[in-house]
């Protein structure tokens, strides 16, 4: 990746949105209307099963799920269409008091869980637990090997100029202005040995932020050599989750505040896998209108998994908050020639 003086600092800036209202992506249904059905589970926190936010699954099928609510994550297994637990709910040590995990990763030697990093959400004010992420390694039977965490991750972003005055200063003042909150990760993605965290706020002249990471780096103590990935994304949009299919990436977005109306949609960034300039496509919108919940509630997607693909589409599984269990669906995206 390129350097800037003194810092380990790439700012890929994006060419324009090239999907813009004018040339919106069609809208995509569901596959099915009605959700997977998806093993119940007793997580310590009570409303930790409609709190999903993270989910990441590894070529031996299985998948870690990151959970926003209380200081427990689970690994499942996607069996036919449902998800199934594998095990208990594994602890992560945050003191007793809640991480906010909002995204999953997951490479070839290890599972990824991180803290959003963000300010509390009715206060403003700074919340230091939020700020850590987890490596974990897992058996095939589920049995949790290694778990360690890092907290180095909030210093690198300090370090980068354009983010530096969105790190929480620790002083419980909210900034009301659409698009101007603090840092808030809320996707993840590892390619060729760099964690990707993708930031939904703050969005910035219309721009969204992916913050990189040597994955090995950060947590053995050596320089991570952060990086800043500016992508252009339209007004009070931001990210939701992030994932890599067939050498690239791809980014649920949603609004970088809490609009209800806002839209969800499928972008591929295409470049950022390379660290090269990052050129944004608007794949599809989804279309959530006629899903049936068994209990009532507006769905907003938080996490995008890969399942398959072919040449003409990707195949993802979405869950959402709001929705019982995640209330899973799959969407058959198109791909960009």
């Amino acid at each position: 990746m390129t350097t800037a003086v003194g810092r380990f600092v790439v700012i890929a800036a994006s060419i324009a949105w090239l999907c813009s209202v004018a040339f919106a992506a069609d809208r995509v249904a569901p596959e099915s209307q009605t959700p997977w059905d998806v093993e119940k589970h007793h997580f310590d926190a009570k409303r930790a099963n409609e709190a999903l936010s993270g989910f990441a699954c590894a070529k031996n099928g299985i998948c870690v799920l990151a959970v926003d609510e209380g200081r427990q994550g689970a690994f499942m297994r996607i069996k036919g269409e449902r998800l199934v637990y594998i095990r208990k709910p594994f602890e992560l040590d945050c003191d007793d008091k809640e991480l906010d995990a909002e995204a999953a990763a997951v490479d070839d030697s290890y599972f990824y869980v991180t803290g959003s990093h963000g300010a509390k959400r009715e206060t403003c004010c700074d919340n230091p637990n939020s700020r850590r992420v987890y490596r974990l390694t897992v058996d095939k039977k589920g049995h949790v090997g290694e778990i360690a965490h890092s907290e180095r991750l909030w210093d690198a972003m300090r370090n980068l100029p354009e983010l530096a005055s969105y790190v929480a200063p620790g002083d419980c003042r909210c900034d009301s202005a659409p698009g101007r909150k603090r840092v808030d990760i809320e996707g993840m993605a590892v390619a060729d040995g760099r964690l990707l965290f993708a930031l939904r706020a703050p969005n910035l002249e219309e721009n969204a932020y992916i913050v990189g990471v040597d994955a090995n780096a950060l947590f053995e103590g050596r320089d991570p050599r952060p990086s800043l990935t500016k992508t252009h994304l339209g007004v009070n949009k931001g990210f939701r989750d992030l994932t890599i299919a067939d050498g690239e990436a791809l980014a649920l977005v949603g609004p970088s505040d809490d609009d209800p109306a806002a839209d969800y949609s499928i972008v591929e960034l295409r470049g950022l896998t390379k660290g090269a300039s990052v050129q944004p496509k608007e794949l599809a919108r989804l279309d959530l209108s006629a899903v049936k919940l068994k209990k009532g509630g507006r769905l907003k997607p938080e996490a995008i998994t890969l399942l398959d693909m072919t040449p003409e589409r990707y195949r993802l599984l979405v869950l959402s908050d709001g929705g019982e269990n995640g209330a899973p669906l799959v969407f058959n995206i198109p791909r960009a020639p």
